[in-house]
Formats: C-alpha cells, structure tokens, sequence
C-alpha cells in the first residue's frame, strides 16, 4: 500500500461523514470543560450519566432491531413500562413469590407483545408505525390497569436493589449489562449471516426473499427480540428505581430513537450497535453540560437537545444518500464510502417500510 493510498484510508476513517459524533462529543467536552470544570469534570457527573443511560441504551438497542428490519416498533417504552409494572405489582402483592420468576414472566410478557406486534406487521400486513402506535397505547391501558393508576413500589429484596447500585471497577452495573446486550447484537448483527439476512430484508425485501431469506420471520423475529430487550430493560430500571409510575417508559420513545437514527449516520452509515452507544452517551453529556451550566429552569434542555438531534441526523443522512446516488450515477465511489458490503448511505432510514411494500408489493 503506498504512502498516498494510506494517506487517503486514514482520512476517510477519521472523515467527518463517519465520526462527525466523535467530534461532537469532544466539542462538548471542550465547551463545558472549560466553562464550568468542577461540575462538568468532576466524578460525580460521569456515574450519573453513566448509570442514567443504562434503561435508555436498552431501549435504543431494542428499537434499532426492528428498523433494521425496514420496521418501526413504537412500543419500546411502553414494553419497558408494562415489564416494570408487572414486576413492582407482583413483587408488593406476592411476596412470598420467586422473584427471579416474576422477571422471566415479565421479560416473556414484553416478547409476547413483540410476537404480537410482528403479527399485525407481517400477517395481516399493517403499516408498522401505525400497528405499534396503537398496541402502545393497549400497553398503556394494560398497565395502568395493573397500577390502578396509582404509583407502585416494589417490595424488593435488599440484593435486587443493591445490583441497580452496584459497580464493578468503577462503572455501574446496569451500565454493563447495557454493553454485554451490545456486545450480543453487534456480533450477530456483523459477524453473522442472520445480521447479515436482517440487513438485507430491510434494504430490498423483495431481493432478499428471491435470494432465499425467511423476511417474514426475520421480522417477527426481530419484533420478538425487541420485546424482550424492552422487557429486561424495565427489571433494570426497577433495580435502580424500584417504583412503577403512569409517567415511566414512554418519554424514553423519543431519545431512543434519536439515539438510533443519530448513530446510524456513524461508521457504516447504517444502524448499528457502537454508533447508538456514543450518540446517547453524547447527548446525555450535552445535557448535563446545559443543565449544569443553569442555575434553574433547565427542565426544557432535554426534549431540546434530542428534538435538534434527531433532525441533524435525518439531513445528515439524506445528504449521504443523495451523494450516494450520486456517486453511483456517475460510476464511481466517494472516498469516504463504506466497503461495498454495507448498504447504501442513509438508505435505512430514508425510506419507510410502507414505501417499500409501494414498490415490492410484499411484506
């Protein structure tokens, strides 16, 4: 490899079309740094972003699955929330029951709705957002049934909650079983043929199902996968919390999926496991950089911040698109490409998977 073709890969690794996110972290970083150091720098605020993103990484990891896919699942949040209602009624009403049980139900509950949801999207062929949208919805009833619309504290054995607290060399537990769950999507999702059969069905169905792949239930399957992640991210939280309340679960819908959407304009240009972990982790600090740097009144700064994220990485990635096709029409590669495995630039997430059915005429 010659020193101008080095050269050349090392500037399109370090591109600001693959890690502009990175760059974005360490502005901030630099920013807050220096405005405020003692709070900013300080211990205190890495274990609370730290230990706050842990529910919220699930659920992102949980949402990228099925959008991966070519699928919306809006009920993410209110799977985490079903799953800790379950958990805190049982736990306060039965305590003489297995709590390890009461979790695996939980957790199985949060798949079944996932089935559910998979269901309605392949078999009876409803448009995703809308299908998820509405089951949200039945999950919210459910478990505000389960609530009786009243907040519900878990009775819970002194271990259960000392692991929400817990830290192991200094990270906090919850957070490592976010990175474990990560670890496990991401070397299925790139260094296996299923990853690779899921991230086909999602860019050309059609093409995929002639080329021998089970769509169908890869879809389902992804639904399902989803369920349970949502499912265990709210025994997570109520390790930490402890409490079910009728506000818990969807407010984390919308930084989920900024996170999601964020990290897929990072590294390959599609959703992927590493890019979600630095955008919540970026964003979270951006947060807490603004919230600190108030005395009062910065209850705006989250919706904010996630709301202006969300639509930087919706242009963002239609701009690669549009240079992808572009690139393309004229018979060459930009430079800072992806390898020609991965899928076109920001194809994932600018097209919906209604439009998709338009043009394959298939689910």
């Amino acid at each position: 490899m010659s020193d101008g073709t080095a050269l050349r890969r090392t500037a399109s690794l370090l591109s600001v079309r693959r890690i502009s996110v990175i760059y974005l972290l360490g502005v901030i970083v630099l920013i807050f740094g220096i405005t405020i150091p003692d709070l900013f720098l300080s211990s205190v605020t890495a274990q609370v972003v730290a230990s706050s993103q842990a529910v919220v990484i699930l659920i992102a990891l949980a949402a990228m699955l099925p959008l991966i896919a070519g699928e919306f699942d809006i009920t993410v949040g209110t799977n985490m929330a079903l799953s800790l209602a379950i958990v805190c009624q049982q736990s306060q009403a039965h305590p003489e029951r297995s709590l390890f049980a009461v979790c695996v139900v939980a957790v199985l509950v949060s798949g079944l709705v996932g089935l559910v949801n998979g269901f309605l999207v392949v078999k009876l062929r409803l448009n995703s957002f809308i299908a998820t949208l509405a089951m949200s919805q039945v999950l919210a009833a459910i478990a505000l049934k389960i609530s009786d619309n009243e907040q519900i504290r878990g009775t819970f054995p002194p271990g259960f909650s000392d692991f929400g607290q817990a830290k192991l060399a200094g990270i906090p537990v919850p957070l490592l079983c976010s990175v474990v769950v990560g670890l496990v999507l991401w070397y299925v999702l790139d260094w296996t043929k299923l990853g690779r059969q899921l991230f086909a069905t999602g860019m050309n169905r059609e093409a995929a199902r002639l080329s021998g792949v089970r769509t169908d239930g890869l879809i389902i399957s992804s639904f399902v996968t989803s369920g349970l992640i949502s499912g265990a991210a709210g025994i997570v939280y109520a390790t930490q919390v402890g409490t079910f309340s009728n506000s818990v679960g969807a407010p984390l819908l919308f930084p989920a999926f900024a996170a999601v959407f964020l990290g897929a304009t990072q590294f390959n240009h599609r959703p992927n496991v590493w890019g979600t972990f630095l955008a919540i982790i970026t964003l979270a600090l951006g947060v807490q950089g603004l919230q600190l740097s108030l005395t009062s009144g910065g209850f705006w700064i989250t919706p904010l911040f996630n709301g202006l994220a969300l639509i930087f990485a919706v242009i963002f990635s239609a701009r690669q698109a549009s240079q992808s096709e572009k690139a393309s029409s004229d018979g060459k590669a930009s430079i800072d490409e992806p390898p020609a495995v991965a899928p076109p630039d920001g194809a994932l997430l600018s097209e919906t998977a209604a439009s998709r059915r338009a043009t394959t005429g298939t689910s």
